[in-house]
């Protein structure tokens, strides 16, 4: 394999969390440079995969071979930057396609601001910002028996939905996209603005990183954290009690009963059966 082009990386990087592990930030590195400087196509296995800028074709094994990093430890540094939406994954059973969020960041000419996203290494939260790469990325199909590459619906999800999705507090278990941005396009329809959302979440975070109980099935669904007991309303300050669930324990939506009725809420939206029985927190019928 040859390289062609270059990448910028801002001396601030050695602030960031990154750089604190020599093998996570050699691999950090490694995937940066590996990246594709332009759209190609590669045929692998007998299949023709097209791999995007700012993409690149990842295996374990190879890259151990080549790197000298364990694959326990590529498995972990993998899911420590996908959490902090770092890069996206779209996996398959024999590779996995790896897009650097915001990759442009690390193309930017010097003349320009450099260090404000590549800074860091870590992308920024602008809105509807370089999603391309990284929309549908938990989306897996099979053809011929194989998992490979399954194009991306770009008109699905909306920009601002798909950055908050990437932000979303990762959790062990299911996290119904389709459910999530449902609840998302009912508050818009209500009058709640991204920023509200997109606020509560990264409280939401930050309460969930002090607990730490990101990764595990303590973290709520997103669908659940945006439905109608509007959890994203919540201080989450770090004093608060959590549920052996991990959910908060306290009067939700501000002490308001949420309204379930008319056209304010999701199409199809049904809070009285599962999975959206739990948030009714006892303001109607369950399944349970």
């Amino acid at each position: 394999m040859s390289f062609n082009g270059w990448v910028k990386v801002h001396r601030k990087i050695l602030d960031h969390w990154v750089s604190q592990e020599p093998e996570l930030f050699a691999f950090w590195m490694r995937l940066l440079i590996e990246a594709n400087h332009c759209d190609t196509k590669r045929m692998f296995n007998g299949t023709l995969i097209e791999i995007k800028r700012g993409q690149t074709l990842f295996g374990l094994e190879a890259f151990e071979a080549k790197s000298g990093i364990s694959r326990k430890k590529l498995r972990r540094y993998l899911t420590m930057l996908e959490s902090e939406s770092m890069i996206g994954r779209q996996k398959t059973n024999k590779y996995s396609l790896i897009s650097i969020v915001n990759y442009e960041d690390y193309q930017i000419d010097g003349r320009q601001e450099a260090g404000k996203g590549q800074a860091e290494g870590k992308p920024r939260a602008s809105k509807g910002q370089h999603l391309e790469n990284v929309k549908n990325l938990e989306n897996e199909v099979t053809k011929d028996k194989d998992l490979v590459p399954a194009k991306a619906d770009t008109s699905k999800y909306s920009d601002e939905f798909e950055s908050a999705w990437l932000a979303r507090v990762k959790r062990e278990g299911n996290d119904p996209k389709a459910g999530a941005y449902k609840c998302w396009k009912a508050n818009l329809k209500r009058g709640v603005t991204p920023e509200a959302m997109t606020d509560g979440m990264a409280r939401y975070k930050k309460f969930c990183e002090a607990k730490k109980s990101v990764g595990t099935e303590g973290v709520q669904m997103l669908q659940t954290f945006l439905g109608p007991n509007e959890n994203y309303t919540q201080d989450w300050t770090v004093n608060q009690e959590v549920q052996a669930n991990g959910k908060y324990n306290g009067s939700y939506g501000k002490g308001q009963q949420a309204d379930y009725s008319g056209d304010g809420w999701a199409e199809g939206f049904d809070p009285t059966s599962d999975p959206f029985a739990d948030l009714l927190d006892g303001h109607g019928p369950t399944n349970h």
